[in-house]
């Protein structure tokens, strides 16, 4: 498969998981505080579901190719493939607080990017299928 094809095809996956982690934010009413502090059963509940498509996400970005990387040079590739190493090996618990960030500011502005990436490429994959 075409490295640009993909690539798009990664993309798509990871806006995918973008979506529902914002709309699982949304449905447990999550903010900060809550993210990081309630250790309650429907506290641990809504942090699992949120940190399931951040896991995905975190995983899906090792594998965008170095031209997508590239297009965007002042993301912060390198830290988020760090939190997917760091979760992936399960070397302590994830700060949460850190996690928040990761899922409240990192993945959406990579959503922005990706967007972007994806209006700007997905006509020319079409282009060369005609």
């Amino acid at each position: 498969m075409r490295q640009l094809e993909r690539d798009l095809d990664l993309i798509s996956v990871i806006l995918e998981d973008t979506r529902t982690l914002a709309s699982r934010i949304e449905r447990f009413s999550l903010d900060q505080e809550k993210f990081v502090n309630d250790r309650s059963e429907d506290g641990e509940l809504a942090y699992d579901a949120a940190m399931s498509p951040v896991y995905r996400i975190a995983e899906d970005v090792v594998h965008l190719s170095e031209e997508v990387v590239g297009a965007f040079p002042d993301y912060p590739w390198r830290q988020i493939k760090g939190f997917r190493n760091f979760v992936a090996h399960g070397y302590r618990e994830v700060d949460r607080a850190i996690a928040w960030h990761v899922a409240s500011t990192d993945i959406p502005h990579l959503a922005q990017l990706l967007r972007r990436y994806w209006d700007d490429n997905a006509p020319l994959l079409l282009q060369e299928r005609v």
